[in-house]
């Protein structure tokens, strides 16, 4: 169908306009998922998670900001917060993911909270959230599902 201008995405399945994609290659073809459909699987890619984990997480904390409760924005998505110190490099390997967080507490508030030395982290929510958080609750659940 790119012949005649629309071409349809392999993620959500909707065919739209040439615009919609970005271009694979010299030869101008398009490529196969629309540019929100790909900025997604990038981002699932780089924290190593699947969309079906994702949308359990975002279930189980009822769309909201596992940090502040707050529901993002309109027409805004939650970020993926993940253990920093636990991979090298640019990549997650899945495990360190923490939880679905709003831009706010991603980038002020948990980032400048653990910036503190220890003896300053006295915020018993944010020190229960980086003990126990919900996607590694929610993975260990999963995990004896799939032994049991």
């Amino acid at each position: 169908m790119a012949a005649r201008g629309v071409v349809e995405c392999l993620g959500c399945g909707e065919n739209k306009p040439m615009s919609e994609y970005s271009i694979l290659d010299v030869s101008g073809m398009p490529r196969p998922y629309c540019k929100p459909c790909n900025a997604e699987r990038v981002r699932l890619s780089h924290y190593n998670v699947t969309s079906e984990f994702i949308d359990l997480l975002l279930l189980r904390q009822q769309g909201k900001c596992a940090v502040c409760r707050g529901f993002p924005p309109e027409g805004k998505t939650l970020h993926i917060d993940h253990d920093h110190g636990c991979c090298p490099g640019r990549r997650s390997c899945g495990r360190c993911v923490r939880a679905l967080v709003c831009a706010n507490c991603n980038v002020y508030g948990l980032a400048w909270y653990e910036s503190l030395p220890g003896e300053l982290r006295t915020f018993g929510s944010l020190n229960e959230y980086l003990a126990h958080p919900p996607a590694m609750r929610l993975r260990a659940e999963l995990d004896v599902l799939a032994v049991g």
